[in-house]
């Protein structure tokens, strides 16, 4: 005994798949989509940041402003890698390339004082990105979850 599926129903799901999963327009909607489920993440993380106190004006771009400005969300549709996730590019700021890196531990770094021949210890505030992801990951988890269902949903209606 042979069961085939129904053929004109295959082809509404095969057509249904091809519209949503070939087209451009739809991984650029579903990252769309993604960057602005994260965006409560990326506000918490740049308010820690923010938050810390700061050092002395020595005329240069702000050390906490420079980290900041490279806290992202990013989203990866294919490949191995595929996901949403957010992170601080290591931001080069006057040869300091591990500044987020740096900020977010205790081990602190040394550095010269501008316009000084001192040199200084500086310390960073463990925590500051780690901490506000750790309390939102249940509720931006979820979102992204509910995200690709309505996704999932969009597809199975058009099938």
């Amino acid at each position: 005994m042979v069961i085939e599926p129904d053929h004109r129903s295959f082809n509404r799901v095969a057509r249904a798949l091809d519209e949503e999963s070939g087209g451009d327009l739809w991984r650029a909607e579903l990252a769309t989509e993604l960057h602005a489920v994260l965006e409560p993440g990326v506000s918490a993380v740049r308010g820690a940041l923010m938050g810390m106190a700061s050092g002395l004006d020595d005329g240069h771009e702000p050390l906490r402003q420079a980290v900041a400005g490279g806290v992202e969300s990013t989203v990866r549709l294919d490949g191995k890698r595929a996901g949403a996730r957010i992170r601080a590019k290591k931001t080069q700021l006057r040869g300091f390339a591990n500044a987020p890196k740096r900020l977010n531990s205790r081990r602190g770094w040394r550095h010269p004082v501008h316009g000084a021949d001192v040199w200084v210890t500086q310390q960073g505030q463990a925590g500051w990105f780690d901490d506000p992801l750790r309390r939102l990951r249940p509720r931006l988890r979820a979102a992204a979850v509910r995200t690709l269902d309505n996704r999932a949903r969009r597809i199975s209606r058009r099938a």
